[in-house]
């Protein structure tokens, strides 16, 4: 790996890339691998990359601009190099009643610059600028308390909202904070800034659409720079036709993250595909490449870790045990029903060696899921990322508290159980979890089938299964809240839902009579 990272530095040298288009093409590609060196700093590992990153820093700027046309409501303030690159960008929308204000939408700097003085230089220009005009500032304050960047807005000056105006007219619709300059005497504040709120809250929709659609093209933007930055650093190899596993993994990395991405933005408020993802365009000799989705290089002395159930771990075969990766990416694909309908349309019964076209085509990498069948049992190994390990110990810990909590509940008269992971192996900077295989699938991928198979289609708009299913799952997640919340609520906002399926015929494992859909199990994981 240190000979890889090598021969990207060298080459990062000779291109006229910029600092910004560097760092997002590593951070794309390269972030678990960076993560995991121990004794340097993320960039350290390219040469200068650090000293680099705090000139750019040091010359800075904040500049602020009124909407276009066209260009959406928002007024901005953009931190901006010496070189003209935007590092970081401040959004807010301009209210002249009740009171002269600026609501404070969104405030992002980029990622490899965080917790470097950007994100409280950007916003002591908004505090000064409101005070120079005499406006009320306001936001919905989402960050989390354990973030470094949580008291920025107190030590600025701004105030909980309802220290004004009382805690019960916010009625947990968010956690608003306000600055108010000093110089600002506001007659009737309390009845001014309630009348401010609710028309805060009243156009929250409208607004929360336009930022959607910002971000989503400033992202397309990325991602169109990040393609053009691995083009140039691999451009001796695709003028050879030849590639390395090194090249081909950062170029799987960064089509997954895309495909991520599209995921993510099809449940966007408001989102309606204005910026298309096909300005993205991958080529055809970059879709020919076998992908390479997983990670052959060790940190320096690191072993192969296990935990989780011991009687499981002793189990295990020998070869799995010592060399997970590999033992792990040579089982068979996990044949859900969005691969085994690819498949079909391909004529092929099992999966070629996958090519990144494959993965444009299919929408997600089904690498990322193995079975495994041992002492008759069937088991499912998940690949994913060393940075989720926080978060998957803590959701461990919240599926072992709704297990204890829902023993003997019923949901729409469904069952709940839970799917834990039972071992983590990790090996080559791989992340495997292990969990038992279901007699179901995830709920979104069902509802897909239902709405879209044509076997299915008919019957589902007859009976309506996929209500069955939405229902039973939202007064799930409802309890789960109003349980949980407090210790646990994004756990419980990333927890998955499986509904009963025959997977061989692909199709939902439901009764169904005169007067409903019964499902008899729902599980968690």
């Amino acid at each position: 790996m240190k000979a890889e990272f090598a021969k990207i530095s060298d080459r990062l040298k000779k291109c006229q890339i910029g600092i910004k288009d560097i760092l997002s093409m590593i951070d794309m590609t390269l972030e678990d691998q960076l993560k995991e060196q121990k004794d340097l700093f993320p960039y350290d590992i390219f040469e200068g990359l650090n000293e680099l990153i705090d000139k750019t820093i040091h010359g800075t700027k904040i500049q602020r601009f009124r909407p276009k046309e066209g260009k959406g409501p928002f007024h901005t303030f953009e931190i901006h190099t010496e070189a003209g690159e935007i590092l970081g960008y401040l959004n807010m929308i301009y209210l002249r009643r009740p009171i002269t204000s600026y609501y404070l939408v969104y405030v992002e700097v980029s990622h490899p610059f965080r917790g470097r003085g950007l994100g409280n230089k950007i916003l002591k220009s908004f505090k000064e600028f409101v005070e120079k005009i005499g406006a009320v500032g306001l936001l919905d304050n989402i960050i989390l308390p354990e973030e470094p960047t949580y008291n920025i807005y107190s030590k600025l000056g701004w105030k909980p909202l309802e220290d004004l105006i009382g805690r019960d007219l916010i009625n947990s619709e968010g956690y608003y904070i306000v600055f108010i300059p000093e110089s600002l005497k506001i007659q009737n504040l309390r009845e001014k800034l309630i009348k401010l709120l609710l028309k805060v809250m009243k156009k929250r929709p409208i607004i929360d659409m336009h930022d959607n659609e910002a971000m989503v093209k400033r992202t397309i933007a990325e991602f169109r720079s990040v393609n053009e930055v691995l083009m140039q650093l691999f451009k001796i190899e695709l003028s050879e036709g030849t590639s390395t596993p090194f090249m081909r993994f950062m170029f799987t990395k960064f089509v997954t993250k895309v495909l991520g991405f599209r995921r993510r933005i099809s449940t966007l408020v408001g989102f309606t595909g204005g910026e298309s993802l096909e300005q993205i365009s991958v080529s055809d000799q970059i879709k020919a490449l076998p992908i390479q989705p997983y990670s052959l290089w060790d940190s320096k002395g690191v072993q192969v870790k296990i935990r989780g159930d011991e009687e499981i771990i002793s189990d295990l075969p020998v070869e799995l045990k010592k060399e997970p990766t590999f033992y792990i990416e040579n089982l068979p694909l996990y044949k859900r029903p969005y691969l085994s309908s690819w498949l079909e349309k391909k004529g092929d019964v099992q999966p070629h060696i996958l090519k990144i076209g494959d993965l444009l085509e299919l929408g997600f990498d089904p690498t990322k899921l193995r079975e495994f069948h041992f002492k008759g049992v069937n088991y499912i190994f998940e690949r994913t990322s060393p940075r989720f390990l926080l978060s998957i110990e803590k959701k461990g810990r919240l599926l072992s508290k709704i297990a204890d909590s829902t023993k003997g509940l019923q949901f729409h008269n469904s069952r709940i159980r839970v799917n834990p992971i039972l071992v983590i192996l990790r090996h080559k900077e791989n992340i495997y979890l292990l969990r038992r295989k279901l007699e179901g699938i995830h709920l979104e991928e069902a509802l897909d089938q239902l709405r879209e198979s044509p076997h299915l289609k008919e019957m589902n708009d007859k009976i309506r299964i996929d209500h069955a299913f939405i229902t039973t799952v939202n007064e799930i997640k409802e309890w789960l809240l109003k349980v949980f919340s407090s210790k646990f609520r994004d756990e419980v906002e990333d927890l998955t839902f499986f509904v009963p399926w025959d997977i061989e015929r692909n199709r939902p494992n439901v009764i169904v009579d005169m007067r409903d859909v019964f499902i008899d199990t729902v599980w968690i994981s």
